[in-house]
């Protein structure tokens, strides 16, 4: 399952979906087919980041629970060839998330797509968990601060007992000029001593916030924004390029 990626955080605003979908935008744009499965149940926010939520007819978890068809439930963007998007259930409970059904699902689906990124809900909960056992790579998003560190090795940890057999860390929302007041670790510390390889440092910058208020990722809105720059070299150097 090396196409298949699981993102996970240790806690909320780390902007990890954020990464997701700039991420994917970043793959889509050097031409390769990706899908984005948003498991965040009740907190869907996938659809919104990409301008798609007036397009939602059926979810992810209407596909486990056979209501419908993979084909129906993923939405092409309309501005991003490439890129595709399976939005989470908005209105339902965590308990009815399958975790061997998403395993079956996404062995199908990486016949189709090139890489097939899972979005988790921060924290610790079932689905981070079942979604990591579908996934052969992790990432993982913390920021600097120390809980979020902290829960970002805890998230780590879970992965690995899940199976994933290789799991990177991003920095994100750094801030260069905390580091050079000594008030932060440098993402390379924070790697250390999570023993996680660090596949990027994400600068904070306003321009995230002004793409995500409009609902077009970063690296198509602002391309040549810090963020976006670092977003893009990121999505060039992601581990298993080679299975693409």
């Amino acid at each position: 399952m090396e196409k298949v990626w699981v993102v996970g955080s240790g806690k909320g605003g780390t902007g990890k979906s954020t990464m997701v979908v700039n991420l994917g935008a970043a793959m889509a744009a050097q031409g390769h087919r990706v899908l984005l499965i948003d498991l965040n149940v009740g907190m869907r926010c996938l659809d919104l980041l990409l301008g798609l939520d007036d397009r939602v007819l059926f979810d992810v978890l209407d596909v486990l629970e056979g209501a419908c068809r993979s084909a129906n439930a993923i939405l092409p963007h309309s501005t991003i060839p490439n890129l595709f998007l399976m939005p989470a259930a908005q209105n339902r409970p965590t308990a009815d998330f399958d975790g061997e059904r998403l395993h079956a699902l996404c062995k199908n689906l990486s016949q189709e797509y090139d890489m097939v990124i899972l979005d988790c809900p921060p924290g610790l909960e079932p689905i981070p968990v079942r979604a990591a056992m579908a996934a052969g790579r992790g990432l993982v998003v913390t920021t600097t601060d120390p809980a979020s560190v902290r829960d970002a090795d805890r998230m780590a940890a879970e992965f690995s007992a899940a199976g994933v057999s290789e799991t990177y860390l991003v920095v994100n929302r750094f801030r260069t000029d905390f580091l050079q007041k000594q008030i932060i670790p440098s993402a390379q510390d924070i790697s250390c001593s999570l023993g996680l390889p660090l596949l990027g440092t994400v600068p904070e910058d306003e321009a995230v916030g002004v793409s995500t208020a409009s609902g077009v990722p970063v690296v198509i809105r602002q391309p040549d924004s810090p963020a976006a720059r670092m977003l893009a070299a990121m999505a060039g150097r992601l581990p298993g390029k080679d299975f693409l």
